[in-house]
């Protein structure tokens, strides 16, 4: 790379950093303004807003991107005829301004690859609207773009660090702080202040991981002062049986003395035994002496050393520590323009977005956070007309509390007012699922329900849309949250509320550990993950389907032999006694086989690189004080394994093999391409593929064939996708068959058209993704 390059790349990163600050007072300034504040508020929103856009124009113009600076002088523009009261802020107004700052960051994000064709009408299109919004003429308004512009937003890679002054209390108001504070709460948006400077975030995790190291001299030197402890309460032992010797030599020398017949030469060597003891007491004591101001030294600079260590670690841990409304900022316009697409009212509140926390753990939890609110927004809130059937207020209201608790974690609640669970339904898949369908309802437990939707491919939703209702995103959100060590449970009221409470550590650099042992060789578990370590009798084990269980507490737990599924050398039980580890896992119990548990102690995490990110049954691994490289096992795959695995833990298997019925698919769809693409995937994948060009060919295949489900799109010649859906289900021998939409109609009434006429799914073309289509396909049949 050239000079002339590698500028050019430092002028992008340095701008990019700037235009995603300004993107940001943009969106979140625009919330703020759409939800009616003070007018001396208003003032304030609306100067910083065209300060933003202003300079936003100038960088852009100052660096060579033409794209960004029309599209921000647009916005000004609008601006400009807003302040000499030529136009008034109404909901179109703000639906034009929030696609402009969604466009500038995708254009922002296009700029290393080029701008494309496609954007580049969209560009001129949305500068074309822009022109006639300052003129004060309408526009047509496509909401659907700003919901997929505003989930592919990537987070800022550059922390902003605040040298802060010691904080002074002001007698008068006991809160004021002399420094600025960089983050203000989600509804205003975080700024740079004077005392700041920018970082990369790379250097701080470069820093961060150097500062980690020294834990592990930490837990060296902790092992050292252990290690001279035991000596040293070895040679005292040593010294006491010495004596013991010592005094029995004395005794017989005093029996040899009062013999008459007593040997000369047997006394004289006795009494060199004698003074060797005396001498060997001697040097005992100064070598005991010696080895206690070792360790009462080693026990001191141990001190010290943790205690400076844990005060660095803290410290940079300060650094990489990030409120979360640095997350949040981008939460509001979201909510707005889902709930503005599903036809929706919402007000979107956030409470204790200031309470900071490991930028690495904000990241993770980013995608998780979002599913819950899509959810919500989908089919928790209702929509206005339902909530004024049921008197509640027009606009329903999700609520987001952050708050700190003492235990160094956080806990997050995202509470709605909407509808609710339906407990009966997720009670009849459960039962259909999990017991049979000969069983009663009413007879689960609440709980045990609830704690069911986080099972995968489980979902109470009636149709499943782009945005949720497959089942799945639940059980990743769990995964994702308990990968972190952190926990997820939910609560609701049938038709007034669903709370779901998270809870996540602060930091994810170390945790409590339990070290054991098999085949030889060491492995460290989670504390946080144990319920229990069991020593039962070999005949507790039963055999059940050919699976081995135990009863522990009263409750029938699975048993896996561990050794088989990490793949070592798993020999058959012999012993009168088993030693086995039970975890909690994704609200089950299980337990696996060990042979012994060395002990608990403080681990240091140490996350492999990419290229070993996902090695099976295995997160990471801990240096112990020792100098042995221990791997850390991952729980949750090791669930997952446990249900592949054939053998149980008393060696019965099961040998017969299982038959593989091939899925049939009919795909009604009159695009000869779209057709074949399809076709294409779906017999990839495993299913034998029947196609249809329109609804009348597509009945007629059906009723001549036998199908699992069907795939068909909606605009087609003779019959649509609709009239074919319809026709489907008032046909009694396909009332129960499976009908997936595939279309390019994204908007709010073609979707509940879709509910209406029963089809099971609804995919949106414009973001099809086959992993999405299989996905569902999967779930229904």
């Amino acid at each position: 790379m050239d000079k002339k390059q590698e500028f050019q790349k430092r002028i992008l990163a340095t701008f990019r950093i700037e235009a995603q600050e300004n993107i940001g007072v943009m969106s979140s300034y625009l919330i703020e303004l759409e939800n009616k504040p003070p007018d001396s508020r208003k003032e304030e929103l609306f100067e910083a807003l065209y300060r933003a856009a202003h300079s936003l124009k100038g960088a852009s113009r100052a660096v060579g991107f033409a794209e960004i600076g029309s599209l921000c002088h647009g916005f000004e523009g609008v601006m400009s005829a807003i302040r000499d009261n030529n136009i008034v802020f109404n909901s179109q107004v703000f639906d034009v301004l929030f696609q402009t700052s969604d466009l500038i960051e995708e254009v922002l994000n296009a700029l290393e690859k080029g701008i494309s064709k496609e954007l580049d009408e969209k560009i001129q299109k949305q500068i074309d609207n822009l022109t006639l919004i300052e003129a004060g003429l309408e526009v047509e308004i496509n909401h659907s773009e700003n919901v997929s512009a505003t989930l592919v937003t990537e987070s800022n890679p550059t922390v902003i660090i605040e040298k802060k002054e010691p904080e002074i209390k002001n007698e008068t108001s006991g809160n004021n702080r002399s420094g600025e504070n960089v983050y203000e709460s989600s509804t205003s948006q975080h700024k740079l202040a004077d005392d700041s400077i920018r970082v990369s975030s790379t250097k701080l995790d470069v820093l961060l991981m150097q500062a980690e190291e020294m834990l592990s001299l930490k837990l060296m030197a902790n092992q050292r002062t252990k290690n001279l402890q035991k000596n040293l309460n070895d040679l005292v032992l040593w010294n006491k049986k010495a004596s013991e010797i010592y005094s029995s030599s004395k005794s017989l020398k005093l029996a040899s003395n009062s013999n008459s017949g007593s040997n000369s030469h047997f006394e004289k060597e006795l009494s060199k035994i004698i003074e060797f003891f005396e001498w060997s007491g001697t040097q005992i004591k100064n070598i005991e002496k010696g080895f206690s101001d070792i360790l009462s030294l080693a026990i001191e600079e141990n001190y010290s050393a943790s205690s400076k260590i844990e005060t660095l670690l803290d410290d940079v841990k300060e650094l990489i520590t990030i409120p979360f409304s640095t997350l949040l900022n981008g939460f509001p316009k979201m909510v707005r323009d889902i709930s503005k697409d599903l036809g929706k009212e919402i007000k979107f509140t956030v409470i204790g977005d200031s309470i900071e926390i490991d930028r690495r753990i904000l990241e993770q939890i980013r995608n998780p956070l979002i599913h819950i609110l899509r959810n919500s927004i989908d089919y928790g809130i209702e929509t206005p007309q339902e909530r004024i059937e049921k008197n509640k207020s027009e606009k329903g209201e999700i609520l987001f509390t952050i708050e700190q608790l003492e235990n160094n974690k956080v806990e997050l609640l995202i509470s709605d007012d909407g509808c609710g669970i339906d407990l009966e339904k997720l009670e009849q898949i459960y039962i259909k699922n999990e017991i049979g369908d000969d069983a009663k309802t009413g007879q689960i437990d609440k709980n045990e329900l609830l704690k069911y939707i986080f099972r995968s491919g489980v979902s109470t939703s009636k149709m499943v849309t782009d945005l949720s209702g497959r089942g799945l995103g639940m059980a990743i959100t769990q995964e994702a949250i308990e990968q972190l060590g952190g926990t997820i449970r939910v609560k609701t009221e049938k038709g007034k509320s669903t709370t779901f409470i998270i809870q996540l550590p602060l930091s994810i650099v170390t945790y409590r550990g339990v070290i054991i042992e098999l085949c030889g060789r060491q492995f460290i578990v989670p504390t946080q993950k144990v319920h229990s370590v069991n020593r039962i009798a070999a005949t507790d084990i039963k055999t059940v389907g050919n699976k081995a269980t135990v009863l522990i507490d009263g409750e029938i737990i699975p048993l896996v032999n561990l050794s088989e599924i990490l793949e070592l050398n798993s020999t058959q039980i012999t012993s009168e006694f088993v030693q086995l580890i039970v975890f909690n896992i994704k609200a089950k119990k299980i337990g696996f086989t060990i042979d012994k548990v060395i002990g608990e102690q403080e681990v240091l995490v140490k996350k492999f690189n990419k290229q070993l990110s996902r090695v099976r049954n295995i997160s990471g691994a801990s240096i112990l004080g020792s100098g042995k490289v221990v791997p850390i096992l991952n729980i949750v795959d090791l669930y997952k394994s446990s249900l592949n695995t054939t053998t149980s833990v008393s060696l019965v298997s099961y040998d017969g093999e299982l038959e593989t019925v091939q899925k049939s698919i009919l795909i009604v769809e009159d695009s000869i391409t779209s057709r074949t693409l399809l076709k294409n995937i779906l017999e990839t994948s495993g299913y034998k593929v029947t196609t249809a060009v329109d609804g009348i060919d597509g009945f007629t295949k059906l009723k001549e064939g036998i199908f699992d489900a069907v795939v068909t799109d909606v605009e087609m010649p003779r019959m649509n996708g609709f009239d074919l859906t319809a026709k489907i289900r008032s046909d009694k021998e396909f009332a129960d068959l499976p009908v997936v939409l595939v279309t390019s109609l994204s908007k709010r009434e073609d979707r509940e058209k879709g509910i209406d006429v029963g089809a099971n799914a609804y995919i949106i073309k414009s973001s099809f993704d086959q992993s999405n289509l299989l996905e569902v396909l999967d779930r229904l049949i």
